[in-house]
């Protein structure tokens, strides 16, 4: 595998960590507004998981130049937590999400050629 191929499965990982961290927020929310122990538990859950993407992006930013590596995983990123609050949380699937999706798809695209 190539250094850059690495450095894209880096970002990968980076971005999937930063999404599950974000599912992680949102279900400590649904353990009321208080700060119970479930709750504090997801958060720090979260917290765990944004510390295991920040060690994954720091890798790939080894690998790859900076002006790729941040949009390829913020726009991973994003598509990661769309696609989650529409399987997991039953967030709708309009059609302006479908077109933003396909637009972050083009852009990354564009940034990466």
């Amino acid at each position: 595998m190539t250094p850059a191929m690495t450095g894209y499965l880096w970002c990968a990982l980076a971005s999937l960590a930063s999404a599950a961290a974000t599912f992680l927020i949102k279900l400590s929310g649904q353990h009321g507004a208080d700060w119970n122990l479930v709750r504090l538990s997801f958060l720090g859950g979260a917290g765990a998981t944004y510390a295991l993407g920040f060690v994954c992006y720091s890798v790939a930013l080894q690998k790859l130049d900076m002006s790729l590596a941040y949009p390829v995983m913020t726009g991973v990123a994003m598509l990661a937590v769309a696609a989650l609050g529409v399987a997991a949380l039953n967030e709708p699937l309009t059609a302006s999400k479908i077109a933003g999706m396909a637009l972050i798809v083009a852009g990354s695209f564009a940034l990466v050629r």
